[in-house]
C-alpha cells in the first residue's frame, strides 16, 4: 500500500474517530464548538502516528488513541493560533473564533488540550503522558519565538511545528511496544516538522501578499527580499531529509515500509505544494 492509500484509508479512520469522541459526550454545553474545531483537517499527523505504528510491527488499532489524541491538540492549537494571528479563515470556512468568539474558543480549547493528554495516558501510560506534556510545552515555546520573530528560524519551527509531528512519531513507539527507539522516533517527527514547516512558509511567500504574511515565515524575509528565499528553502529540505534517512536506518522498521517511509518528506512537501498549484520548488 502506497502511503497515500494509506493516508486515504487512516483519515476516514480518524473522521470517525473523532465523531465517535464528540458522540460520547453529547452532554456537554459545548460540543457544537468542539465540532467545529475538529472538523475537516488533512490528518497527517494522526496519519503518521498510525503509519509509524505498523511500521515497527504494531497493531494499527493500538493507534487509535494515540491519533485521535494528537489531532485534537494540533486543531485546539489551530483555533488559539487564529485568535492570537487574527486569521479569520480556517481549513476553507471561517476560523472557529470568528463564529463563536474569542473567550468561548480559549475555554473549550482549555478542555480539549488535557482531555486529550488523558487519552494519551489512558492508551499508553504515565510515561507516554509525560513525553506529552513536555512536547505540548515545547509546542507553546515555539508559539511564543512565532510571535516574537526570534532570529533562529530552524529552532522556531523545530519548536512550533515539530513538537506535534514528533508526538505523533513517539507515540507509535508506545503503541507498537517498541519503548527502545523512543528517542529515535522523536529524532524522525523532528525532521519531519521542520521539512513540512520550511515548506508551508514558502507556500505562504507564492499564495499571499507580502503584508499578510505572519508567524514563522516572517523570519524569510530577508532571504525574500534578496531573492534567495527559494535556494534556502531547498537547502533546509534537502539537509533535514538527509538527516531523516540516517535516522530511519537506524530503526528496526518492517522491510515491506521502508521504501514508504522514505517517501515521507516528498509526501508532505508536495501535498502542500500541490494544493497551490506549485509543481516544485
Amino acid at each position: 500500500m502506497s502511503i497515500i492509500e494509506f493516508w486515504l484509508e487512516a483519515k476516514e479512520i480518524i473522521d470517525k474517530l473523532i465523531e465517535q469522541f464528540l458522540d460520547s459526550n453529547k452532554e456537554w454545553d459545548l460540543v457544537e464548538m468542539s465540532s467545529y474545531i475538529l472538523k475537516d483537517g488533512k490528518r497527517f499527523r494522526g496519519t503518521l502516528n498510525m503509519f509509524f505504528t505498523v511500521a515497527l510491527g504494531g497493531n494499527i488499532k493500538d493507534s487509535y488513541g494515540g491519533a485521535l489524541a494528537i489531532e485534537i491538540l494540533h486543531s485546539a492549537s489551530l483555533a488559539l493560533d487564529d485568535i492570537v494571528d487574527l486569521d479569520v479563515t480556517r481549513r476553507g470556512d471561517k476560523a472557529a473564533w470568528v463564529v463563536y468568539g474569542n473567550r468561548k474558543i480559549i475555554f473549550i480549547t482549555n478542555y480539549l488540550i488535557p482531555t486529550a493528554l488523558r487519552i494519551i495516558q489512558t492508551s499508553y501510560g504515565d510515561d507516554a503522558l509525560n513525553t506529552s506534556i513536555e512536547l505540548w510545552k515545547d509546542t507553546a515555546v515555539g508559539a511564543l519565538r512565532d510571535m516574537y520573530n526570534n532570529s533562529d528560524y530552524v529552532k522556531t519551527i523545530e519548536l512550533k511545528t515539530g513538537s506535534l509531528f514528533k508526538l505523533s512519531t513517539v507515540l507509535s513507539a508506545y503503541a507498537s511496544n517498541h519503548y527502545d527507539v523512543k528517542d529515535k522516533m522523536l529524532e524522525v517527527g523532528r525532521y519531519l516538522g521542520i521539512i513540512y514547516q520550511v515548506i508551508d512558509d514558502f507556500v505562504d511567500y507564492k499564495t499571499k501578499r507580502i503584508e499578510e504574511i505572519s508567524g514563522s515565515a516572517k523570519q524569510l524575509f530577508e532571504y525574500y527580499k534578496s531573492g534567495k528565499l527559494e535556494d534556502y528553502v531547498k537547502s533546509i529540505y534537502s539537509e533535514y531529509k538527509q538527516k531523516y534517512n540516517e535516522i530511519i536506518d537506524k530503526i528496526p522498521f518492517q522491510s515491506e515500509y521502508i521504501n514508504e517511509i522514505r517517501s515521507l518528506p516528498e509526501f508532505l512537501a508536495n501535498g502542500l505544494l500541490k494544493e497551490v498549484g506549485i509543481d516544485k520548488i
